[in-house]
């Protein structure tokens, strides 16, 4: 059966919330991801202009590590977006189908509380939950390849075998924008005379909660000096007032802390763990791929048992192959200039040193977009987008088209269903 409803779709990230109907060609609405919580009327402040309304509030999180922690109030992120969706008109959620994107590591007791909400306090009627790295190889047209996504709060390396995760050689850090904008903080401090100079004098006195002054800073003043500094030359950063600081001893170093978390030490700030290869979350970016890749050959590389020696290598080859040599880069972060080439070149220097018995054989090759416009916004939408691709299949009414049939069978869980067969139906479809 084809949906004529679109469904809308939902791309809950840790720095903003990407929403809109599967239809569209971006999302309708993108707004940050935090809230703000009245003390007094207990009201949950939602949306980047009614935050910034409010900034003599404390800001809150919805996300930790990536993925939902705080259910109780992540329902006024959605319920905003239904609220706005459409022009910022609202509309009934119990007549579109939903979808949602969830990081690979999202626990199960996640997914069954999401699956309790939106079924019993929204009522949708069909839903469905697609996996990040998957939603955005699959808008690349790939279906095997390594996705490095390097978000706000979140760095993933995710290596993808004819469209099925390899669970096993899947790690993330939490090395990614928000601690490259600790050393940003770090650079313009040195600039002025108290941080406090680089906000609008509206948010300067003590009436500004501070975990308001951080939020806005993370995400207007730190957010636009990476921007222009990785895109552009820029001798002067223009802050608020009409003041201009002096930036021509700046360069793009800081972008040596994603892959090497120690290379420039913040003073008088010490990493919540130090560096460990038993933990993958401590490590930066370097680090990581030599995990990533030497689990996969060890999960992938046959053992000696399996036939002649000669022929040993030959199948995991191919497959390693298809895996490096189609590397996509995504990811708000990922926008920095000059990072993809890094990545790359420093993903060839590790598969040189690290893996010489068949590394020689192939090049690290990037998924890249035939238009420059589609490839920015692959990055800074790319889960949203793939998440529509696929949610998009619901409403294929052609004749001879089964793409809706196999949208239900295998990704969507209807209220029906649900209602009937609880949690071990979402064990079952979204595993």
């Amino acid at each position: 059966m084809a949906y004529t409803a679109p469904a809308v779709v939902i791309d809950n990230g840790s720095y903003t919330t990407k929403a809109g109907f599967a239809s569209e060609d971006l999302p309708s609405l993108v707004f940050n991801s935090n809230y703000i919580l009245n003390p007094e009327t207990k009201q949950v402040i939602i949306g980047d202009e009614e935050m910034n309304s409010n900034a003599q509030y404390p800001v809150s999180t919805l996300l930790e590590d990536g993925v939902i922690y705080n259910f109780e109030n992540i329902v006024h992120n959605w319920r905003y977006v239904y609220d706005n969706i459409d022009n910022h008109n609202s509309i009934n959620s119990k007549d579109y189908p939903l979808m949602m994107t969830e990081q690979s590591w999202n626990p199960m007791k996640n997914k069954v509380k999401t699956c309790q909400l939106v079924f019993e306090e929204f009522e949708v009627p069909i839903f469905s939950l697609v996996k990040n790295p998957i939603s955005q190889l699959y808008r690349s047209g790939r279906s095997t390849g390594l996705v490095v996504d390097i978000g706000s709060s979140v760095t993933s390396v995710t290596p993808i075998l004819d469209g099925v995760i390899q669970n096993k050689s899947t790690f993330h850090t939490r090395f990614a924008g928000d601690f490259l904008n600790l050393h940003v903080l770090n650079y313009l401090q040195s600039k002025v005379q108290s941080v406090d100079d680089l906000l609008p004098n509206s948010y300067r006195s003590n009436s500004s909660s501070d975990s308001f002054k951080a939020y806005y800073m993370s995400t207007n003043i730190l957010q636009e000096f990476k921007n222009l500094s990785s895109n552009y030359q820029i001798s002067n950063f223009e802050i608020y007032d009409h003041k201009f600081l002096n930036v021509n001893d700046q360069h793009n170093s800081y972008l040596d802390n994603l892959f090497n978390p120690l290379a420039h030490p913040i003073p008088n700030f010490n990493l919540p763990e130090p560096p460990s290869l038993e933990k993958p979350h401590t490590q930066g970016l370097n680090t990581l791929f030599y995990i990533v890749l030497k689990s996969l050959e060890a999960s992938l590389l046959p053992n000696s048992n399996e036939g002649p020696s000669q022929n040993r290598f030959a199948k995991f080859m191919e497959v390693f192959k298809n895996i490096i040599s189609n590397v996509l880069i995504t990811g708000g972060t990922s926008l920095a200039g000059e990072l993809p080439d890094l990545i790359i070149n420093n993903l060839k220097i590790i598969t040189q040193q690290n893996f010489p018995n068949y590394a020689f054989h192939y090049n690290v090759s990037q998924i890249r977009s035939s238009l420059d416009n589609s490839e920015t916004w692959d990055k800074q939408f790319g889960s949203w987008l793939g998440a529509c691709n696929l949610a998009c299949m619901l409403n294929d009414n052609k004749d001879n088209s089964n793409s809706a049939k196999i949208a239900l069978d295998n990704w969507f869980i209807t209220k029906a269903d649900y209602e009937e067969l609880g949690e071990d139906l979402i064990v079952e479809k979204f595993k």
